[in-house]
């Protein structure tokens, strides 16, 4: 049997735990913002045909007006 002493048992038994959070957290918050990124990220669009301002999620460079139809690219500030 190995013969550890009950503070170095303590110790490696506290940080083993606190390691394993460390490592969900890293890991659930790497993929929440892979995951949401898409649905964050908001584009504005102008209808050069009707002059419409709307917005679409997720990463557009062109874009189709909800009220003509006619295809914009998205606005540069």
């Amino acid at each position: 049997m190995i013969d550890i002493d009950f503070s170095v048992f303590t110790f490696l038994y506290v940080s083993s735990g606190m390691a394993v959070i460390l490592g969900l957290w890293f890991y659930y918050d790497r993929r929440d913002v892979s995951l949401y990124e898409r649905i964050r990220v908001r584009h504005t669009f102008h209808c050069i045909q009707c002059g419409t301002l709307y917005s679409e999620r997720g990463a557009r460079e062109v874009s189709r007006c909800p009220h003509c139809g006619f295809e914009n690219a998205k606005l540069k500030f």
